[in-house]
């Protein structure tokens, strides 16, 4: 069967499940009661093109172009830039303020008392021929409500960078940073634990409203009320990627044997599938391919029928509705896009109606139907 591409990408207020933080001795800043730490971010989306990642040496460039943008505060002065969530990788890179504006704002280096140059390059490639290179540095990363932590490593962009890329905040797996393997780290939801701030580097992805326009990542919990039914836990079929195995895709009166892993990642909007599926979609809405391989459909779509994808355990509808992406006022595109490599993703289109809890330490997924509500029933993972 097809398949295809592999993973990767808040205006934010960021809630910590725990009192103000107070300094203490080691590394980090650390936090008493309930061990969870829930960031909320504002969901971006727009029409520009886009690649994702392809080998563990070519990143993003973000699937049509949705963030998950968050506010975060780097150096001794606290400089405020805006990143972008990622599910898909698992460093944070900032521009460098030398290369002058950028997109979610430039960390200038010179400003802070506290950084530490590590003498270590990072570089991540583009399928589009371009890249960011730069450096890793350590120093001092602080959240909107306080929380901080010091000494962690994170990149700076040698300032030639594309500044029209925003920052990224990269918390997936461990062994998936831009280093070689005597050189792993432990990124952020690994120093959350170091700090005693949760037990177990895991978090659950959620988006509120209808359109998903904003979201939260609960860092060491489970919120229960925001989800329907089981959540279902699958094992990642990758050693460092957060890949689960989908069966297949049902839709007007079709079946599509999948089989096949796939990774549900927020640094993509779209649905990543295979040329089949795709091409029956294109053909079942009604699409106007353009010769950029945007499919335009009537906005109007139905909410009584359904695509399914089928996990085993667990099946995620979507409606004919929810597929709908609006780039423009008045115009309205099919969220699908054909597998060009043996593997396959679900972004934005998906994950704005599923409830998504990544185990990064027992190494599974677990996916539940996601529901609109306000209502909060959070434990600890």
């Amino acid at each position: 069967m097809l398949s295809l591409f592999p993973l990767l990408s808040l205006a934010l207020s960021v809630q910590a499940m725990a009192i103000k933080p107070t300094e203490v001795s080691n590394d980090l800043v650390k936090k008493s009661g309930p061990k969870v730490l829930k960031l909320d971010f504002g969901v971006h989306r727009s029409s520009a093109n886009i690649t994702k990642r392809d080998t563990p040496d070519e990143d993003l460039d973000n699937s049509r172009d949705i963030r998950y943008l968050m506010d975060m505060y780097l150096g001794s002065n606290k400089q405020k830039v805006e990143v972008d969530i990622d599910t898909g990788s698992s460093d944070l890179w900032v521009h460098n303020a030398k290369g002058g504006a950028a997109f979610g704002g430039a960390f200038n280096e010179d400003q802070s008392s506290t950084l530490q140059h590590l003498n270590k390059d990072f570089s991540i490639g583009y399928l589009d021929g371009s890249g960011v290179d730069g450096e890793f540095v350590k120093d001092t990363v602080t959240l909107e409500d306080g929380t901080s932590i010091n000494n962690f490593q994170f990149a700076v962009t040698n300032g030639k960078d594309d500044s029209h890329r925003p920052p990224i905040f990269g918390i997936g797996r461990k062994g998936l940073e831009s280093v070689s393997t005597q050189d792993q780290y432990d990124n952020f939801p690994l120093a959350l634990v170091d700090a005693g701030i949760i037990e177990k580097p895991s978090y659950s992805i959620y988006m509120t409203g209808d359109g998903g326009d904003k979201g939260s990542v609960l860092f060491g919990g489970i919120d229960r009320a925001k989800y329907s039914g089981d959540l279902v836990t699958y094992p990642m079929s990758h050693p460092t990627r957060s890949l689960i195995k989908l069966n297949t895709v049902n839709f007007n009166g079709n079946t599509y044997d999948i089989n096949h892993s796939v990774n549900m990642d927020t640094g993509t909007s779209w649905l990543i599938l295979p040329e089949a599926v795709v091409n029956d979609l294109t053909s079942l809405f009604g699409a106007s391919v353009k010769s950029n391989g945007d499919k335009y459909i009537s906005c109007d779509q139905p909410t009584d029928k359904f695509v399914t994808f089928d996990f085993g355990d667990s099946q995620i509808q979507l409606s004919y509705a929810d597929l709908v992406v609006r780039p423009f006022k008045g115009s309205c595109l099919l969220g699908v896009s054909a597998a060009t490599t043996d593997s396959m993703l679900l972004g934005d289109v998906f994950l704005r109606k599923t409830y998504t809890y990544f185990d990064l330490e027992a190494g599974t997924v677990a996916i539940a139907p996601a529901i609109d509500t306000e209502n909060t029933d959070i434990i600890q993972a």
